[in-house]
């Protein structure tokens, strides 16, 4: 059952000590707290609990500033538990007088099981409401961005998982057949006898080994034989293998070519102006998360300008993430790829739509080819040019092809290069903002503890990354609001009608 009656409606004899004991009003912790209106929140997590059944719970709003405090002072249950018994400015965050009791680590943990993944997006797109609302976030621009934090797992070999996932599917055989999973593990777990191979000869045995168990046990029934058996058998896939048995949706991603890590990415946009999360969409370390910049688009709570411009870096450079951004309303602006293109070399006319070479020759015609255009020149041009034996390919030089030219031009690069200098200079005032973000970054990894998940599974490691962004975003809230008036105090944000 909710209860809603915990903040004190007049002052007690235990706010006076407070206020007594100099708990300072001005504190970051106390104008965050004044920054959102959490009648709102506790409307929105009312559904999540029995109207007028079981015990009286603790208010939504209470537990929910706890995880907070816990992202922004990098603290454990247990530990948020502990400090908010003594420390009077975190119990007056929290919102609890000196004669309450406080929510234990349990009650935490259920909380978050309570109301998922889905309550903590709930409570982020409600504050974001709110801020936008108050006018905080704009809707001209955003910025978007991903950033790594490494899974709470053990980094093993393919070797060493191979083994223990056997061992893992014996013992749920035990549960059901002792006999059977004696002569399996004596079979299949046992190392052989001899000396022990090594390198891809020894990885390649264990593949044989886990396959040859996994074929024994197709046949038995037991659920929970099979759900381990499924993923044992994932492992030995060759794309998209789990990693850990502990947390399987983590993948071993790369930050760049030399730094692989494991765990998982989130994937945020910003407003460059008020620097404000405006959304936020978690995957696998092994995702190209520029691919999902629908999602992270269409998921978001508050509005965007038509045509407003969405800015990145060179990853989103593609033509299936230009593609989403413009089907979500945006106009991308991303960074350039430093890799050299074939067509830089030619110029486009737009005016009848042809390429045209360093001797002044226009393509004849053009073909399609996936997300762009493969044009082609004359084979008269082409076969009397003196710069013939520069400009052609070896294939088309020695005969393997057709002695002309051909220059793709993709369909991402053709309105660059309609857009000239006019949208040359757009695109470069507009990717001044982009770096934007990497501080926002290194905030929520370095002070609020987002280098490593907490918890194992994506859908917990997504709520601690909302809970992260809400805590980061109230941070810049209450100084956004501090600032428009320092001398009249920070103003509670009511909730847009």
């Amino acid at each position: 059952m909710l209860r809603r009656d915990r903040e004190p409606k007049q002052t007690t004899f235990a706010d006076q000590a407070r206020a007594a004991l100099s708990v300072p009003e001005e504190h970051p912790l106390l104008q965050m707290k004044r920054a959102v209106d959490w009648d709102a929140v506790e409307a929105e997590l009312a559904v999540y609990y029995a109207s007028g059944e079981g015990r009286p719970s603790w208010p939504p709003a209470v537990l929910v500033r706890m995880l907070i405090l816990e992202q922004y002072g990098d603290l454990s249950d247990r530990e948020v538990h502990e400090q908010v018994g003594y420390n009077l400015l975190y119990r007056a965050f929290v919102g609890l007088v000196l004669e309450d009791a406080v929510p234990d680590d349990t009650t935490l943990v259920r909380f978050r099981q309570r109301v998922g993944e889905a309550g903590l997006r709930t409570v982020f797109e409600t504050l974001n409401r709110q801020w936008e609302a108050a006018g905080l976030i704009g809707a001209e621009r955003r910025v978007l961005d991903g950033v790594h934090l490494w899974a709470k797992v053990a980094r093993r070999s393919w070797t060493e998982l191979m083994r223990e996932g056997r061992e893992l599917v014996v013992e749920a055989v035990a549960s059901m057949d002792a006999a059977a999973a004696a002569a399996l593990r004596e079979e299949f777990v046992t190392a052989p006898k001899g000396p022990e191979p090594r390198g891809p000869e020894a990885l390649e045995g264990e593949r044989r080994r886990t396959a040859a168990l996994l074929e024994r046990v197709a046949a038995m029934r037991e659920e929970r034989v099979q759900e381990r058996a499924r993923l044992v058998a994932a492992m030995l896939r060759e794309e998209d293998r789990p990693t850990s048995f502990v947390d399987p949706d983590a993948r071993w991603g790369f930050k760049s070519e030399d730094k692989p890590f494991l765990g998982y990415k989130s994937h945020e946009a910003m407003d460059p102006e008020s620097r404000l999360i405006t959304s936020v969409d978690v995957v696998p370390g092994n995702a190209n998360e520029a691919v999902r910049t629908d999602v992270l688009l269409n998921q978001e709570p508050t509005q965007r300008q038509s045509g407003g411009a969405v800015i990145a870096d060179g990853l989103y450079n593609n033509a299936t993430t230009v593609a989403q951004v413009e089907e979500a309303g945006g106009t991308p602006c991303f960074s350039g790829l430093k890799a050299e293109r074939v067509s830089d070399a030619f110029e486009y006319d737009p005016s009848t739509d042809q390429m045209v070479c360093a001797q002044g020759k226009r393509s004849i015609g053009k073909v399609r080819v996936n997300h762009g255009d493969l044009y082609y020149f004359s084979l008269t041009d082409c076969g009397v040019c003196p710069l013939r034996h520069e400009c052609l390919t070896r294939g088309e030089r020695e005969g393997t092809a057709l002695p002309r030219r051909r220059v793709y031009l993709s369909d991402v690069r053709k309105k660059k290069r309609m857009a000239g200098e006019a949208g040359h200079a757009w695109r470069k005032a507009q990717l001044r903002v982009r770096a934007r973000i990497e501080p926002k970054f290194d905030e929520q990894m370095n002070r609020h503890g987002l280098r490593h998940a907490r918890y194992w599974g994506l859908p917990k490691v997504t709520m601690q990354v909302l809970l992260n962004v809400i805590t980061v975003n109230l941070k810049r809230a209450a100084k956004l609001l501090k600032a428009r008036d320092p001398s009249s105090g920070l103003s509670v944000v009511q909730a847009p009608a």
